[in-house]
């Protein structure tokens, strides 16, 4: 990549576990020269760069807040999800693990992956899975719209606030419904479309008459929606 005709490398990690390259990186050369030695274009990259660090850093923090767990319970959540101890479920969207600890222990006889884009949430993950000693996840990253799964492998995938992030979701819900065995479920957990002092921007929320659309876009049956607080709600797909 060039930026003002100065050439900026682009490397990738190693592959991953399942045989995927890691995410993009930028190699800076000289970076130890400080951003004084680089034009402005350069320097201003390099400080988004940091940016960027610091606020995933604090999303993260952010996400695994105590403060949280009194709007949006996990194991509430989870009362509500048809959801059994022997299933097999992907937690798409994982971020730094927030519903992925519950949803494993209470997959007691089951398996949980848990799957994000971002190589930091999917870290973030896999140490509090290591933290609360859960045996029966693994973590992984992801494509936007591919997943290291095998096709009609699941019975049922979890998606938290993750629905609204994606550029295409009809395509997401539909890659989402091909992990699923027939008949098998998706939660999915959203944000109603409506300000409020946190989430995401209005612009980008979807309210459930929309949600239902894009699900039933993507080929799933609509089963219910439920409320879980005055600023977020629960809807139960069904893959027919």
């Amino acid at each position: 990549m060039t930026i003002n005709n100065h050439v900026i490398h682009q490397s990738r990690g190693p592959a991953n576990k399942v045989g995927r390259a890691a995410p993009l990186r930028l190699a800076w050369p000289c970076c130890k020269l400080g951003c004084e030695q680089f034009p402005g274009q350069i320097a201003a990259a390099m400080a988004a760069m940091i940016d960027v660090q610091m606020s995933t850093e604090e999303h993260i923090k952010q996400m695994l807040s105590p403060s949280r767990i009194e709007k949006t319970d996990p194991f509430v959540v989870l009362s509500f999800c048809p959801i059994n101890v022997h299933d097999t479920v992907a937690d798409i969207g994982c971020g730094p693990g927030f519903f992925t600890v519950p949803l494993a222990k209470f997959l007691v006889s089951g398996r949980l992956y848990a799957l994000d884009l971002d190589q930091e949430m999917a870290a973030a993950c896999r140490r509090r899975v290591a933290d609360s000693r859960m045996g029966n996840v693994e973590v992984m990253e992801c494509d936007a719209f591919e997943f290291p799964l095998a096709p009609a492998s699941l019975d049922g995938a979890f998606l938290a606030f993750v629905t609204h992030h994606s550029p295409d979701p009809v395509r997401f819900l539909g890659a989402v419904r091909s992990l699923l065995q027939p008949r098998g479920w998706c939660t999915v957990l959203e944000w109603r479309r409506k300000e409020t002092g946190e989430g995401p921007p209005l612009e980008h929320r979807l309210d459930p008459a929309q949600l239902r659309d894009l699900a039933t876009q993507a080929g799933f049956r609509y089963r219910d929606v439920r409320n879980l607080n005055e600023d977020q709600y629960m809807v139960t797909l069904r893959n027919p």
